[in-house]
């Protein structure tokens, strides 16, 4: 495999993140990988929910 981009880290996301981008011999993408070590949990308690009142419910916990 040929070279990797780093992105770390990244902006406008709460928490951590990062993009590792393996380029191969020819410069093209051959795999990208996002990484968000963080679980917020949000899925567990809407589960069953309307999708109207999922987004009323997690903008009020989580302002992202």
């Amino acid at each position: 495999m040929g070279k990797t981009i780093v992105i770390d880290p990244i902006t406008r996301l709460e928490g951590h993140g990062k993009i590792n981008i393996f380029l191969n011999d020819e410069g093209n993408v051959a795999k990208a990988v996002f990484q968000v070590p963080e679980l917020r949990g949000f899925e567990q308690f809407c589960k069953g929910r309307l999708a109207e009142e999922v987004a009323r419910i997690t903008t009020r916990i989580c302002g992202v």
